[in-house]
């Protein structure tokens, strides 16, 4: 059994929500981008969610963001149900006993579109330089109701991208090669299997009973 987590959310909203993290994670990413290249190039630019097909790109330069991998990594130990402490509005705290949550990785390509060659070389710089000086997103940097407050998603380069990999990729979406980079992020897709609410004994009633035994005046 893991040791306890504290969380300040409202009771059950996480558990709602967080189908939705995929989805923010992504737009989470793609706003990082816009905010960095523009501050960076001194430009307002377009970033595209989604498969980097042409017609999508309608307005250049421009950056793609694509989620075109979603895994569920390996489990380092063997993991138990996790005690969790959580507080209400009203400041209540509700405790019970949710089951390991799920290990997601999640791989993007990011591409750079623009009318040139060197354009579209520089764009993608500006968009690593970004992603360098935020290697994980957490806080404001997480938009959305999926997060939990203390939330940590690292967001790292992936080294083996291979060039056979991009080629196949490419031919399948009829582009030509281009320039691209592979990001992963890393989170925890979180159980909604949970036990019912503990109930923490806070005070202890007891009552001692003195038996004096049979009447002292009644003699034999």
């Amino acid at each position: 059994m893991s040791e306890g987590v504290l969380c300040a959310l409202p009771a059950g909203r996480l558990f709602v929500s967080q189908h939705r993290i995929f989805r923010q994670v992504s737009e989470s990413v793609a706003t990082l981008l816009e905010d960095g290249v523009r501050e960076m190039l001194g430009q307002s630019i377009e970033v595209v969610t989604g498969p980097p097909l042409r017609e999508k790109f309608t307005r250049t330069p421009a950056l793609g963001v694509y989620l075109y991998r979603v895994y569920v990594r390996p489990r380092r130990r063997e993991e138990t149900e996790t005690l969790v402490s959580r507080i209400d509005e009203k400041g209540v705290v509700e405790e019970f006993y949710q089951d390991p949550a799920m290990r997601m990785g999640l791989d993007y390509l990011i591409t750079a579109w623009a009318d040139e060659d060197a354009e579209q070389q520089e764009l993608l710089g500006a968009a690593m330089r970004t992603l360098l000086n935020t290697p994980v997103l957490e806080g404001a940097d997480l938009e959305g109701d999926a997060f939990d407050p203390e939330e940590r998603i690292p967001l790292r380069p992936v080294e083996d991208l291979s060039v056979e990999f991009l080629m196949s990729m490419w031919r399948g979406f009829g582009e030509h090669l281009r320039p691209a980079i592979g990001y992963n992020c890393r989170l925890k897709l979180q159980s909604p299997r949970r036990s019912k609410s503990l109930r923490r004994v806070t005070s202890n009633d007891v009552r001692v009973r003195l038996d004096s035994g049979p009447n002292q005046s009644d003699s034999p």
